[in-house]
């Protein structure tokens, strides 16, 4: 085999590791997300089996989603550690999943087919991520007020024991130009009780009052133990 032969096979090589930077490939990873959920029931049964899932569970509400990558060159900048633009594309992939899971019952059977725009976002970078490591993103939603609803996007290395990166999104639920109160919409969906209502009520008031631009270690410890994953 000559050089210029294993020169084409190696930068082939490094392309392909290089898949999620690739003209189009946000689109093919976001869409196949998004169509196992919200367009496929259409053709095999509205009553899936992740709705039925999340109704038994009495903290369904705050299940979560974990999207297993890496790093791949093209994501990186000249620090040599993954970009901070780049931890917003693998946020939309993350959070649309659980966003479309958790209300999934919502969008499927809605005669206007509501959507969910993000109103902001917050990030708070702690440890870098190297070319080629391994990280997970989980998101999941972690309270919401009369009108919003904040989701909590986390950034791990190790199988999830050293968090590099900790985002805040508020959404707003949207069925044309009328907003669809949180509220109603987790108990259409079969998923409002008195015990998620208290959590949501107790982590809003930690949001709001102890954690700001500067602050995020009371949600970087906040509990999970009633969160299982979808």
């Amino acid at each position: 085999m000559g050089f210029c032969t294993i020169v084409k096979w190696l930068f082939a090589a490094y392309l392909l590791s290089s898949y999620k930077s690739l003209p189009g490939a946000y689109f093919v990873r976001f869409y196949y997300c998004v169509a196992q959920t919200l367009f496929l029931p259409m053709l095999t049964g509205l009553k899936t089996e992740n709705i039925k899932k999340l109704q038994k569970n009495e903290y369904g509400c705050f299940s979560y989603t974990k999207l297993d990558t890496y790093a791949s060159p093209f994501e990186c900048d000249f620090y040599f550690h993954k970009n901070n633009s780049t931890y917003f594309v693998e946020l939309d992939i993350s959070r649309s999943d659980l966003m479309s899971k958790i209300f999934q019952k919502l969008m499927l059977n809605s005669k206007h087919y509501p959507y969910i725009p993000v109103a902001n976002v917050f990030t708070n970078f702690l440890k870098e991520i190297k070319p080629f490591q391994k990280y997970s993103v989980s998101s999941r939603i972690i309270c919401w007020d009369e009108k919003w609803i904040y989701v909590m996007s986390r950034f791990t290395i190790k199988k999830g024991t050293v968090l590099c990166s900790l985002s805040l999104t508020k959404y707003v639920l949207k069925d044309g130009r009328k907003t669809i109160k949180p509220k109603e919409a987790l108990e259409y969906c079969g998923l409002y009780n008195e015990n998620v209502a208290k959590i949501s009520e107790d982590n809003l008031k930690l949001l709001t009052e102890r954690c700001g631009f500067h602050e995020t270690v009371p949600l970087e410890n906040l509990s999970q133990d009633y969160c299982s994953e979808i």
